[in-house]
């Protein structure tokens, strides 16, 4: 399997969830035309949004229209922790996000340093691309509570109850 082939969130968290909440307005169905203009994307913001949701099979494209699937209705209904939970679910089974989780497990500190996830990530993408694959992914695994990041370390940690315990300002900042 090419590299280029591995799923990838190409859209962040709040890109989705608007998408979510304006499909939820819309009774579970809305053209692509008004949707883009609605979000206000070009297409490829909002190809890469509406590929992101399909990712965690949240939404299908059907005759032109976005419509939910059954989860993504279930998930609009969810509280936010129920949210975290799902996507938590569908992350730990995307190739580079099992590799990454494996690595910082493996790790006597459960931390990496950032170029790590770069360097799994790299391979058939400009550096342009992986900066945006790698600020997308670490979105995703923060909104889902798997990880934490040191911004002024450049390490990526391993989300542990301890971590949620000693330090909840942890849980605010993969909030934002």
């Amino acid at each position: 399997m090419h590299k280029m082939d591995v799923p990838l969130p190409k859209a962040r968290v709040s890109e989705v969830l608007g998408l979510l909440e304006i499909l939820d307005d819309e009774g579970g169905h809305v053209d692509l035309y008004k949707l883009g203009r609605t979000l206000g994307h070009d297409i490829d913001e909002l190809i890469s949004t509406i590929e992101t949701a399909q990712l965690f099979n949240l939404v299908e494209v059907d005759n032109g229209d976005v419509v939910f699937t059954e989860v993504g209705k279930q998930f609009t209904d969810q509280n936010m922790e129920q949210r975290k939970t799902y996507i938590s679910e569908v992350l730990s089974k995307l190739p580079y996000m099992v590799e990454l989780l494996t690595a910082l497990a493996q790790s006597e500190e459960h931390s990496v340093d950032m170029e790590y996830l770069e360097r799994i990530i790299d391979g058939e993408y400009s550096e342009r691309e992986v900066k945006y694959f790698v600020r997308n992914l670490l979105d995703w695994a923060r909104f889902a509570e798997l990880i934490w990041v040191d911004s002024d370390e450049q390490t990526i940690h391993l989300e542990t109850e301890e971590d949620e315990e000693n330090n909840p300002e942890q849980n605010d900042q993969a909030e934002e």
